[in-house]
C-alpha cells in the first residue's frame, strides 16, 4: 500500500478483493440459496450487481424448493383424495410419482448450476419469475 497523495485515488486491498470475489460469491448463492438470504439480511456494502444476483438467487432457490416439496407431496395428496386405498394402490401411486420427483430435482439442479456458471463469469441476467419475486421480496425501503 502506498502513502502520500496517491492514496486518495488508489483502491484499498479490501475493495479490490471484494470486486474479484463477488462473482464467486454470487455463484455460490445460486447453489446454496439460504446463504443469499443471509447476505441480504446482513446488508453488507456490495455492488448493485452482487445484490441483484443475491435477490434473484434467493427467489430462485425458494421457488425450486417449493416446486420440489409440491412434487413430493403430490402422491400423499392423491392417496388422501382417494380415501386411503389399500397398500397395493398406494405403493403404485408412490412408485409412479418417483420419476416426477426426479425430473423436478433434475430441472431445479440444472437451473441452479446454469445460473451459478453464468454468475461466475460475471454476467448480469434476468430470470422472469425469480427476478420479479426477488425484487418484490428483498428491495430496500427508503425511509
Amino acid at each position: 500500500m502506498h502513502t502520500g497523495p496517491r492514496v486518495t485515488w488508489e483502491q484499498s486491498e479490501s475493495s479490490s478483493r471484494r470486486e474479484t470475489d463477488e462473482p464467486a460469491r454470487a455463484a455460490t448463492a445460486y447453489l446454496a440459496w439460504p446463504l443469499a438470504c443471509f447476505e441480504l439480511i446482513r446488508g453488507t456494502h456490495s455492488s448493485l450487481w452482487y445484490r441483484a444476483h443475491l435477490r434473484q438467487a434467493a427467489a430462485l432457490g425458494a421457488l425450486c424448493t417449493l416446486a420440489f416439496f409440491l412434487a413430493l407431496a403430490l402422491p400423499l395428496g392423491l392417496v388422501l383424495a382417494l380415501g386411503g386405498p389399500g397398500d397395493g394402490p398406494t405403493i403404485a401411486i408412490y412408485a409412479a410419482a418417483m420419476p416426477l420427483d426426479l425430473i423436478v430435482l433434475g430441472v431445479a439442479a440444472w437451473a441452479s448450476v446454469r445460473c451459478a456458471l453464468r454468475a461466475s463469469r460475471g454476467e448480469l441476467f434476468s430470470l422472469p419469475l425469480a427476478t420479479w419475486l426477488g425484487e418484490r421480496l428483498f428491495r430496500r425501503r427508503n425511509a
